[in-house]
């Protein structure tokens, strides 16, 4: 089985690298507690180890993790804050928490479309922390440097919602969700995926909407390992219902790298994050109708959604999951292997799972497992659920939550100001 058709090329383009590196610091016991669970993408149980015993914390190292978490849940102009008290007020720290910061507030710039700054950002850390970085890290850091070199002239995208929207979304051959985007006369449909961390359309699609192409020279991981080359394209405005977003971002792809022959399938282009975090509210109902409302809903209680760079998180039974509504099926890492070992080696026995995605596929060894997620007080079984044994590059958390979840449900709201996900 492929668990994805579309691309996680969106997902694992080479930006801003989020994990976190220190040495033996002599730190207090409950910064080391903190920063372990940041360090594994837990912000939600970071957050509540930080709420309780943040007085016990010394002034650099609350305001450390008062601006990671921040960041966290989407509020870069708060973290900001945070992140130039320590940057001004000249505080000890390690250097590694000092190159932290610096990543934290590229990655602010890139949520608030301050290209000029991600640049000048990505450019200090190069020339002032190259010796705590690996070749590796490095050669990301330099690709992601194209990114905002080639964007740091363009102006911030801007969101105009002109009243109530309800779309109804067109499943494609490949099951995937579609909106009609307009630009001009020119009408297509594009995927819309909250796991795209950055949009992405094909060169022909592009071309045709009469978006500005921009050579970048990108490289793009595919869940493969592989790469492919990319360009970025900013679409000068679209429309969505009664949406126009003006300066949206595209990664720009070759059409045969988001093309499935095998069943004559082309992706024109994908939604993602930036565009769709700043509609602030989403509703998709079970019969596939998108809705933003005039007004928010109120929280249902304690934040469950987060984001790692620009990967949205939720937390479900004590567990962080990617969350991906473009994911057909949920998939379960090697973290979740390991947290429930001796049961699943009891119970089942060892396969091969099969991941898809732009570039080709791969087969790593794993597990059919059978598991229920307890959400909004309800128990929500899964069958043949893929879970692999070991980890894979890029993973984050216990595993990834697509629409096998989300189906079992009326209607999913997200909301990225209060930073919530309601299932009813």
């Amino acid at each position: 089985m492929i668990h994805r058709l579309i691309p996680y090329v969106a997902l694992l383009i080479l930006l801003p690298a989020t994990a976190l590196q220190t040495s033996a610091q002599s730190t207090s016991p409950q910064f080391q507690k903190i920063y372990s669970l940041i360090k594994e993408k837990n912000f939600f149980k970071a957050r509540e180890v930080f709420n309780k015993d943040s007085a016990q914390l010394t002034t650099p190292y609350r305001c450390f993790t008062d601006a990671v978490l921040q960041n966290a849940f989407n509020k870069p102009a708060a973290s900001d804050k945070k992140i130039d008290i320590l940057i001004t007020g000249n505080y000890a720290l390690p250097d590694s928490l000092r190159l932290k910061l610096f990543r934290i507030k590229e990655d602010n710039a890139i949520k608030q479309y301050d290209y000029a700054t991600a640049y000048t950002t990505l450019n200090t850390v190069l020339a002032d922390f190259k010796n705590q970085l690996t070749k590796e890290e490095v050669k990301d850091m330099q690709n992601s440097l194209k990114i905002w070199e080639a964007l740091k002239d363009q102006p911030k995208q801007k969101v105009t919602i002109g009243g109530y929207n309800e779309l109804k979304m067109q499943k494609d051959k490949a099951g995937l969700k579609n909106l009609p985007v307009t630009t001009g006369n020119d009408t297509l449909p594009f995927i819309f995926d909250t796991g795209a961390n950055i949009s992405t359309i094909t060169e022909s699609t592009a071309k045709r909407m009469q978006m500005t192409i921009i050579p970048a020279a990108i490289e793009v991981s595919t869940i493969t390992g592989n790469t492919v080359a990319a360009n970025l394209a900013v679409c000068k405005k679209f429309r969505l219902g009664n949406i126009d977003i003006e300066n949206a971002v595209f990664l720009v792809l070759r059409d045969k790298e988001l093309s499935f022959p095998q069943i004559s399938y082309q992706i024109h282009g994908i939604l993602g994050y930036p565009v769709i975090e700043a509609l602030k509210e989403v509703q998709l109902t079970i019969d596939d109708y998108l809705i933003i409302p005039l007004k928010e809903t109120a929280m249902p209680g304690t934040s469950n959604l987060a984001i790692d760079g620009l990967t949205p998180l939720i937390y479900i039974d004590d567990m962080n999951f990617t969350f991906d509504t473009g994911a057909d099926h949920t998939i379960l890492y090697g973290a979740f292997y390991r947290q429930n070992k001796a049961r699943i080696d009891k119970t089942y026995k060892l396969t091969k799972v099969s991941l898809g995605g732009a570039g080709g596929h791969t087969v790593l060894p794993g597990f059919k497992i059978s598991h229920s997620f307890t959400i909004n007080g309800k128990s929500v079984p899964i069958n043949n659920i893929s879970l692999l044994r070991d980890n894979i590059s890029n993973e984050t958390g216990y595993g990834n939550i697509g629409q096998d979840v989300i189906k079992q449900f009326g209607k999913m709201t997200i909301n990225f100001d209060q930073m919530f996900i309601k299932l009813d």
